[in-house]
C-alpha cells in the first residue's frame, strides 16, 4: 500500500508538471508524506525530479532564455545548502507544518494571480537591479528547494510578474529545477539525508514519475488548460491544509 501511494504521488506530480510546467514537488511531496516522513519524501523528490524536468525542458527548449535562467540559478545555489540544513536540523513536524503554511499561502496567491503570458515591456527591462532581484528570488527558491524540494513558488511568482511567453516560462523554470536538483542531491547527501529509506522510496517513485510524465505529454494536447490551472490551485490549497493539520496533530 505504501509503495502504491508513493508511485501514485510521483505519477500525479509528473503529470501536473508536464502540463503546467511546475507542480511536481508541490503535489508529490504532500501526498507522499501521508506514508513517509518529509525527510524521506523531499530527498526522493530531488533524486527523481530529473525525469520530469528533462522531459519538460526538451519540449520547451526553443523558448529558453539563458540570461534569465542564470540569474535565478546564481542565487539558488547559495540557498540550497541553507535549506538542506533546515531539513536536517529542525523537527519533522515543524518542517511539515511550515511547508503546509507555505502551500496554503501560495495556493491563495495563485487564485489571485494573473497567469497570462503576455510579456510586459517594463518587466522585460534588464540591468543590475533586475539581476539582483532575480538572484534574490533564486536564493529564496534555493532555500525552499533544500528544505522541501519545492523551489517552484518563488520562481513561478517571478515568472508571472515578468509575464514570459509560455515556452519561456516553462523552459526557464525547468533549467532552474535541473540545476537546483543537482545541488539538492549534493547537499542532501552531504547532510546524510539520502538514506536507505530514501533510495527504497525512490524505487517506487521512479516508475510513477515516468508514467505520469508520459501521460502528461499525451494529455497536454487535449486538456483545457484554464480549467486545469483552477483544479491545480485548489489541489495545492487542499494539500497545504492537510500537511498543516498533520503537523499540528503530530506536534500536539
Amino acid at each position: 500500500m505504501v509503495a502504491l501511494l508513493v508511485a501514485f504521488a510521483f505519477a500525479l506530480g509528473g503529470f501536473v508538471q508536464t502540463i503546467a510546467g511546475f507542480g511536481s514537488a508541490l503535489v508529490a511531496i504532500p501526498l507522499a508524506t501521508l506514508v513517509l516522513s518529509v525527510r524521506t519524501a523531499a530527498p526522493a523528490q530531488a533524486l527523481i525530479g530529473f525525469v520530469v524536468t528533462l522531459s519538460v525542458l526538451h519540449q520547451n527548449r526553443h523558448g529558453l532564455r539563458w540570461r534569465e535562467a542564470m540569474r535565478l540559478i546564481a542565487g539558488s545555489i547559495f540557498g540550497v545548502p541553507l535549506g538542506a540544513l533546515v531539513l536536517k536540523s529542525f523537527p519533522s513536524g515543524i518542517v511539515t507544518g511550515c511547508m503546509g503554511v507555505m502551500l496554503m499561502a501560495y495556493g491563495l496567491w495563485l487564485r489571485r494571480a494573473n497567469m497570462g503570458m503576455k510579456e510586459s515591456p517594463q518587466a522585460a527591462k534588464q540591468g543590475w537591479a533586475t539581476a539582483l532581484s532575480a538572484a534574490t528570488v533564486g536564493w529564496v527558491a534555493g532555500i525552499l528547494g533544500g528544505a522541501y524540494a519545492t523551489d517552484g513558488p518563488p520562481l513561478i511568482i517571478y515568472g508571472t510578474y515578468k509575464r514570459w511567453p509560455k515556452a519561456t516560462f516553462k523552459s526557464v523554470l525547468q533549467c532552474c529545477f535541473l540545476v537546483n536538483g543537482v545541488s539538492m542531491v549534493v547537499w542532501h547527501g552531504a547532510n546524510g539525508l539520502i538514506t536507505a529509506e530514501v533510495l527504497h522510496a525512490s524505487m517506487f517513485a521512479l516508475p510513477g514519475a515516468v508514467i505520469g510524465t508520459l501521460a502528461g505529454r499525451y494529455a497536454d494536447r487535449f486538456i483545457d488548460h484554464d480549467r486545469f490551472q483552477r483544479l491545480l490551485r485548489g489541489l495545492i490549497l487542499l494539500l497545504g491544509a492537510v500537511l498543516f493539520a498533520e503537523a499540528f496533530v503530530a506536534v500536539g
